[in-house]
């Protein structure tokens, strides 16, 4: 008969020492093995530390003591160790009960052990404490369910945003509609009613000689009311057009001003275009020459008005001392007063964009108005 290999023997009892030694030194898993009934056989120091039983305390108990009262009357523990039982492995998590009563959230790795055989020997059963990932998951859903909440907030603000900038939309275009009717009706009243009273009250000064001084101030009254009513809406724009009513209008202020202001139009025979589009373009025309006639300290302006497929391109461009750096950078400043700021947005109003720029030298205000909305 051969002898023992006691070499071999002493190498397996020194593995199975340093094994046991490795699974005692683990302090982060509770690491212990149960008999085929659920009772505890071993403890390791991870599981004193995560549970609060001393190996003498717990050993020899059932493994159900870690577990809520309602889990152990469902019969949920011995369930855990049927399912191992059949399929080799049972994985799991859930809120397991230490020694002083306190809770935890568990993660719990449950192997059945056989011999060589296949006999159910006990289970093995690995069990790490997951409340602070459990708790950073909770908080990282409530900042989801919060952010969620926020964006859906956010989305019916901006909604609710849009819907008013419609009503305000629709409000200016209103405010605008009445503004230019009001101008007709008091640049109808200027010219019809009172330009006739005081085309009357000349005619009869006119009569006498000595009257002479107020003939004349009768004649710049009526002069200064024609030119009012023009200016608040001129009848050409009505009658003849566009191209008609700032022929008028530069001609008249041309002299006035001593300024240069040349006009082309192109195509050459330009058409008439919808009445409230002839009107916005008179209005930036208008109030760009204004602008640079009180402020610009140029000698010449070049207005261009350019009919294209499907918009109007208008520009003004003065040859002055043009717009500071700081008030270019906002897109025109005080210096182009309010009347730009209420030209852009009629033209926003047709889906068009009015710009105003500094220029070398001057400034140009280009306006661009699609012809179909």
């Amino acid at each position: 008969m051969a002898a023992p290999d006691l070499t071999r023997t002493d190498d397996h009892r020194q593995g199975s020492d340093i094994y046991r030694l490795l699974v005692e030194s683990v302090k982060d898993y509770a690491i212990f093995v149960l008999s085929p009934e659920g009772n505890v056989l071993t403890w390791n120091t991870g599981a004193r530390v995560l549970k609060g039983y001393s190996r003498e305390e717990i050993v020899g108990q059932h493994f159900s003591k870690f577990y809520l009262p309602e889990a152990v009357e469902s019969g949920w523990a011995m369930r855990e160790l049927a399912m191992a039982d059949k399929e080799g492995r049972f994985a799991d998590e859930g809120w397991r009960v230490r020694k002083d009563g306190s809770v935890f959230w568990a993660s719990v790795i449950i192997t059945a052990l056989r011999d060589s055989a296949g006999h159910l020997s006990g289970f093995a059963k690995i069990t790490k404490d997951m409340s602070e990932q459990r708790d950073a998951a909770e908080r990282i859903n409530n900042l989801n369910r919060e952010l969620r909440r926020k964006v859906a907030e956010l989305d019916e603000s901006r909604h609710i945003i849009e819907l008013r900038t419609l009503e305000l939309q629709k409000l200016s275009a209103e405010v605008m509609h009445v503004q230019d009717d009001e101008r007709r009706r008091i640049a109808r009243e200027l010219h019809d009613d009172l330009g006739q009273q005081l085309s009357l009250l000349k005619m009869l000064l006119s009569r006498s000689a000595s009257s002479k001084d107020i003939e004349e101030i009768a004649s710049s009254a009526l002069s200064t009311v024609r030119n009012l009513s023009y200016l608040l809406h001129p009848p050409l724009l009505d009658e003849s057009g566009l191209r008609a009513a700032l022929d008028w209008f530069i001609e008249g202020l041309a002299k006035r001003s001593c300024i240069e202001i040349a006009l082309q139009v192109r195509p050459e025979t330009f058409p008439r275009l919808a009445a409230d589009i002839e009107t916005a373009i008179f209005r930036v025309i208008q109030e760009a020459l204004m602008n640079a006639v009180r402020h610009a300290k140029t000698e010449s302006v070049r207005v261009e008005i350019e009919k294209q497929p499907e918009s109007v391109l208008v520009r003004v461009r003065d040859y002055g001392k043009g717009l500071p750096a700081e008030l270019a950078s906002l897109g025109g400043g005080k210096r182009v007063g309010v009347g730009i700021s209420g030209m852009r947005e009629r033209i926003r109003q047709f889906g068009g964009e009015l710009t105003v720029t500094r220029s070398e030298p001057g400034t140009l205000v280009l306006a661009k108005l699609p012809l179909f909305g």
